[in-house]
C-alpha cells in the first residue's frame, strides 16, 4: 500500500510536469502572437507573408523608360568594373611603375612630341 509520502511525491511530480507543459504553451502562444503582429506590421507596409511565400504590393508600374534606365545603369556598372590594358598587345602584362623610366616614375608624363621633333629635326639637317 502507498503511504502519504508516495502520494505527495506523485502530486509534486505531476505539478512540476504540468507547470512545464503550461509554460511551454504560454511561450508558444506568445511567439505566435509576435509572429502575427509582425505579419500585420509588414502587411501595412505592403508585404504579405503566406505559407506559399511572400507577395509584395507596389504602387508603381514600371514602364519602358524605367527598364531602359535600369539596363543602362547595369551596363555602366559592368564597364566601370572591367579593366582594359592601355597599351593593348604591345604592353607586357607584368609592366609595373618601377620598370618605367625616371621621368615617368616620378609622376611626370614624358613629352613624346619634344623627343620626336628633336630627333626628327636632327635627322633632317
Amino acid at each position: 500500500m502507498a503511504n502519504w509520502l508516495d502520494i505527495v511525491s506523485l502530486l509534486a511530480t505531476v505539478a512540476v510536469f504540468g507547470g512545464i507543459i503550461y509554460a511551454i504553451l504560454l511561450v508558444s502562444r506568445s511567439v505566435d502572437q509576435g509572429v502575427q503582429s509582425a505579419k500585420e506590421g509588414l502587411k501595412t507596409k505592403g508585404l504579405h507573408i503566406t505559407d506559399q511565400g511572400l507577395s509584395v504590393k507596389t504602387s508603381k508600374r514600371f514602364d519602358r523608360e524605367d527598364y531602359v534606365d535600369a539596363t543602362q545603369r547595369g551596363f555602366v556598372k559592368a564597364v566601370n568594373a572591367s579593366s582594359f590594358r592601355k597599351g593593348g598587345a604591345n604592353e607586357s602584362p607584368n609592366a609595373s611603375q618601377s620598370s618605367l623610366s625616371p621621368d615617368t616614375a616620378g609622376g611626370k608624363k614624358p613629352n613624346i612630341f619634344k623627343r620626336t621633333l628633336s630627333s626628327h629635326s636632327s635627322q633632317s639637317h
